[in-house]
């Protein structure tokens, strides 16, 4: 699924009214029955409609007049004296005037409601909202009431999710044609609550998106059934990827990432240790004596990660990543490959958490977690390499500008060692024959969802970095064969 920048939405939208003639006011009669739709599967009781003096607004008042219609008890909190509005958006407030929607003009004081519908801004913010708009944001947050949001909620960054000053805090949020980029990272995640697409008729079509900026993606269970590897029978451990991971002085990290790699389907594991340090392995692991200058053991991989475990003593061996061309997952520790400036043209991947992120890019923690889709990129430009930046909705950037936003994971990969596991799940996919930008956003999917699947079952707090590599033949499982009914492609 592709998500868009409000710049790449007004284009939609400016192409469906100029080029196939479909007046505005139809698309915002359409959003408005899309809102209105969600409002009533939740049967509240009063409804209040929050409504800016924009285009949002007037799907707010479209909205409105289509639960009237309905027989639902609603009336508009409008921002501004409707009188004021323009275009399309004063077409809306009036039809829903003449069908006898009641509305008041915001005083200060906000009605009680068990629903309140934010039509305020949607995605034509462009700065903190302030004055009469911030103290209705927060009268709104304060009351506790459920909100459903129109399009986007007032106060996220469209682009970026950025929240830089008061923001709704919507349950749901109804969004128009297609789900915009902010929706979908933090901050910005986190005040948008679930979220549903509403067609409602403005053709969304991946190269009109991608002609003013690179595409982003969505990625779901539907776009990992399509990516993930199958097997063919006349088929060896040799034909699914020999992966080396280099240990360090923390065997647990490496083993966890042997484990992820095995469990994601590489058909044959190794542990790189340094002659004397032979570290503790399930059986299936192969154990390869290696010291930084042994370039031979390097060229028998098809992959190597990286980092797990490495500690702060491995400059010889991050010396031997420098020299080192072929496919990669960087990670941890590992990261100081890139002290001297980016290695571009590698098939590399690197998967920093927001601090390793920070110091990457010598910057504070707050501002990574702060502004992900800018960090996500600048992190590319630092070092070249495709960039999975780790945390809720993890961010994949490629070289190219295009992102990918991962759909899976919670709460449960808050665990030591999990980020270990992804490096090993990603490592297994490249190894497998996936390009870096397709192993690292289906390695994120499958071990968000194993994160998921383990979190069902033992609760959140209880997973454990070993559990999520237990989870991975379910994550896989659903990939592979999709219960009955179910979309298969």
């Amino acid at each position: 699924m592709i998500l868009v920048t409000s710049k790449q939405m007004r284009e939609l939208d400016r192409r469906t009214i100029e080029h196939l003639g479909i007046p505005g006011a139809v698309l915002m009669d359409h959003a408005g029955r899309a809102v209105a739709a969600c409002v009533r599967e939740r049967a509240p009781g009063q409804i209040v409609v929050l409504c800016g003096k924009g285009n949002n607004g007037g799907d707010g008042w479209s909205a409105a007049r289509w639960l009237h219609q309905w027989g639902l008890r609603v009336e508009v909190l409008s921002l501004v004296d409707p009188t004021l509005l323009q275009g399309d958006a004063a077409l809306m407030a009036q039809a829903a005037q003449r069908s006898g929607v009641l509305y008041r003009v915001w005083d200060g004081t906000l009605p009680e409601a068990d629903l309140y519908v934010d039509a305020l801004l949607g995605t034509g913010a462009s700065r903190p909202p302030e004055g009469a708009l911030a103290a209705l944001i927060r009268a709104v947050n304060d009351t506790g009431r459920p909100v459903v949001a129109c399009d986007l909620p007032t106060g996220v960054d469209a682009d970026t999710g950025r929240v830089p000053g008061p923001a709704i805090r919507a349950e749901e949020t109804v969004t128009m044609a297609a789900p915009k980029l902010g929706l979908c990272v933090t901050p910005g995640a986190m005040y948008s609550g679930r979220w549903r697409v509403a067609d409602v008729g403005i053709p969304v079509h991946p190269a009109t998106v991608a002609a003013h900026e690179p595409v982003c993606e969505w990625i779901d269970e539907a776009w990992a059934r399509q990516r993930v590897p199958r097997r063919v029978p006349d088929s060896h451990k040799g034909s699914y990827g020999r992966v080396g991971i280099v240990c360090g002085e923390m065997h647990g990290a490496a083993v966890l990432a042997a484990l992820g790699a095995a469990r994601s389907g590489a058909g044959w594991v190794a542990l790189l240790h340094e002659p004397g340090r032979v570290p503790p392995a399930p059986a299936e692991m192969v154990l390869a004596s290696c010291s930084p200058d042994d370039e031979a053991v390097f060229a028998r991989l098809d992959v190597v990660i990286a980092g797990p475990g490495f500690g702060q003593h491995a400059e010889a061996w991050r010396g031997r990543l420098r020299a080192y061309e072929g496919p990669a997952v960087i990670d941890a520790e590992a990261l100081a490959v890139f002290a001297d400036g980016p290695l571009p043209g590698r098939p590399w991947v690197i998967t920093p958490h927001p601090k390793e992120a920070a110091r990457l890019l010598g910057a504070s923690t707050a501002w990574v977690q702060a502004e992900r889709v800018e960090a996500a990129r600048a992190l590319v430009e630092r070092t070249g390499a495709v960039t999975v930046l780790k945390g809720y909705r993890t961010i994949v950037a490629a070289p190219d500008g295009r992102l990918r936003i991962i759909g899976s994971g919670d709460a449960s990969l808050a665990t030591a060692g999990s980020g270990d596991v992804l490096a090993g799940v990603i490592g297994s996919l490249m190894g497998q024959g996936l390009a870096p930008f397709d192993a690292a956003a289906l390695g994120a999917w499958l071990h968000g969802r194993a994160g998921e699947l383990a979190g069902e079952a033992l609760t959140m707090a209880a997973v454990m970095a070993s559990d999520v590599v237990a989870a991975l033949p379910n994550a896989l499982r659903a990939c592979l064969h999709p219960s009955p009914g179910e979309d298969s492609r």
